[in-house]
């Protein structure tokens, strides 16, 4: 059985266009001895047109080591030729007539189309082959008799039919005998020229797309506000206090951010805050310029005003606070109760404030956030919250009566990050997101020294291979107590220039930043690496794991030693 290029199954040739051109390719892969190598539908574009044609393609070309290619134009149905207006049409089983190409003239120029496109290559120049024997046929496999369509241009034995599926091989030898000289002047091909062939008009190829291509698809496909968080808007129109709590993923700062551009636009002196200061950076950048609104981190909003009550009064309500509530903590309970002290002294309020990442708000957060408010039992409240993101041990004594609305689609990170970051989701069910994306990726090395040369080495390759913006990339530590150990490992090992390493920053332009999963929590990248793990008991890990494997929209890589990826990657 001879070779055929490509090796299409049967589901394949029953699905072709052509059911002549099937039946050709059944009879040559099944009559054809091994020696002989087909190739079907071969194309080319030549670079120089000459009197041939530029570009073009031929069904099939049969290559035998010991001469040379024959080309071969196949025509199903019926076929006839009007010599009155040099028109060739074929014939359907209705007896109904369309015009078609001439397929002897298509079979001729393809052959010297090939010839032509074989000599511009240098590798087959250098096989030194002066000429090999080259021949053009055409192939009639629904036709019976095919002596009434001989021609002096194509003579019965180069033309196939009906008959000649069941007796390919005699026929295929006569063709070649036919092209051949006299003088047995050409040279054979060979095994080696047909190798040349096949890498000229047949060569596999794998391009695999680049990772910043497959980022960028996917943040087409990412749904940033689903149909049920646009319900969700109109549903909060019409309540003045609401909780919203959500997975990790489900758009709960998107919708904070829109609810608080939406009161502000409505003519609302309206706070959005949060607790984490590089959430907050972030959320000021995204909301900058928007009249009537303020954004600031919970711990901003102490400072500012308590100092702003200082100059004004006199006083200094942080060592009241201190005083009312000795051996304190002082950021959990005497900055909040000095701004709660602050706001008895100072009409600064606002007529509606939005809080994202409420589970991070301690109980003492909130009778200073109903202070503020310009009527503390009715003016607009609104907390986003998720109950399984509580890595600061943070209560859930919100001030609304009304049960939660539950957001329970994720549309932030990919299916594979989705299933590994909901692992460790304990709550109301979150369905997956429908963006299909690649496996999380697990590196293993013993040390820190190691682990960071590894993370370096792919960064390196993302950059430089992959085209994928350094600001696409972050690195989160999770052992965020030794973050600096960490940091110093990665900032000797240089990148690619100009792109450099940031630390806890906001995100800048050519700069991969490296930051701690606690300071990361409610922001995003498209591609984290997750590294910090060893040293974590099991306590903390996986909520650790929770959020900063769902920062990741669409890359994640996971660096420890091989126990810590093993543990990660068992079911």
């Amino acid at each position: 059985m001879t070779k055929l290029i490509p090796d299409l199954t049967e589901s394949q040739l029953d699905a072709l266009e052509s059911p002549a051109e099937a039946k050709v390719y059944r009879a040559l892969r099944n009559q054809l001895p091994a020696e002989y190598t087909v190739f079907f539908r071969v194309g080319w574009i030549l670079r120089r047109e000459d009197e041939h044609a530029k570009d073009g393609e031929i069904d099939f070309v049969a290559c035998h080591p010991n001469a040379g290619y024959l080309c071969i134009e196949v025509k199903g149905g019926g076929v006839g030729f009007d010599a009155d207006a040099g028109e060739w049409y074929s014939i359907d089983r209705f007896n109904d007539k369309n015009p078609i190409k001439n397929p002897i003239s298509q079979a001729l120029r393809a052959k010297y189309s090939i010839r032509a496109k074989l000599n511009e290559q240098p590798r087959w120049q250098a096989l030194g082959i002066r000429d090999v024997v080259r021949g053009h046929t055409v192939f009639f496999p629904d036709i019976g008799n095919p002596k009434p369509l001989a021609r002096p241009d194509m003579p019965v034995e180069l033309i196939g039919s009906l008959a000649t599926l069941q007796h390919v091989k005699p026929w295929m030898d006569g063709a070649f005998a036919h092209w051949r000289n006299e003088d047995s002047s050409q040279t054979p091909i060979g095994r080696q020229g047909i190798r040349v062939f096949r890498e000229i008009f047949a060569r596999s190829f794998e391009a695999r797309p680049l990772v910043s291509a497959i980022l960028q698809e996917q943040e087409t496909r990412r749904l940033r506000l689903t149909q049920g968080q646009l319900r969700l808007l109109d549903f909060l129109r019409s309540h003045r206090r609401a909780a919203v709590s959500g997975g990790a993923g489900t758009g709960k700062t998107v919708l904070a951010v829109e609810k608080a551009r939406r009161l502000a636009a409505e003519g609302f002196r309206t706070l959005l805050t949060c607790y984490n200061r590089q959430l907050a950076d972030h959320l000021q950048a995204v909301c900058q310029g928007t009249p009537g609104l303020d954004v600031m981190s919970f711990h901003q909003l102490c400072h500012g005003l308590i100092e702003k009550a200082r100059q004004t009064s006199g006083t200094d309500p942080v060592a009241d606070a201190q005083l009312t509530y000795p051996g304190k903590d002082y950021f959990d309970v005497h900055l909040p109760n000095a701004l709660a002290y602050s706001l008895m002294l100072l009409p600064d309020r606002y007529d509606a404030v939005v809080c994202d990442e409420g589970q991070d708000f301690k109980t003492d957060y909130w009778m200073p956030i109903e202070f503020i408010l310009s009527d503390s039992a009715n003016s607009p409240l609104y907390i986003f919250y998720d109950d399984n993101q509580n890595l600061y041990s943070r209560a859930r004594s919100f001030p609304i009566a009304d049960a939660p609305f539950s957001l329970t689609f994720n549309c932030r990170n990919t299916d594979k990050i989705h299933e590994a970051a909901y692992r460790y989701y304990r709550g109301i069910p979150v369905d997956p997101p429908s963006n299909v994306g690649e496996e999380i990726i697990l590196i293993e090395a013993p040390q820190h020294e190691q682990q960071a040369k590894r993370i370096h080495a792919r960064v390196v390759d993302l950059i430089a291979k992959e085209s994928v913006a350094p600001d696409h990339i972050v690195v989160l530590i999770a052992e965020s107590e030794c973050k600096q150990d960490y940091y110093s490992e990665l900032r000797r090992l240089p990148l690619p220039r100009p792109a450099r390493w940031i630390e806890e920053a906001p995100r800048t332009d050519g700069a991969v930043l490296l930051e701690t999963v606690k300071r990361f929590k409610g922001l995003e990248s498209p591609i984290v690496f997750l590294w910090g793990l060893d040293a974590l008991d099991s306590s903390s890990l996986e909520e650790l794991l929770y959020v900063g494997i769902s920062r990741a929209k669409s890359m994640l890589y996971v660096v420890g030693s091989a126990s810590t990826v093993t543990s990660l990657s068992a079911p």
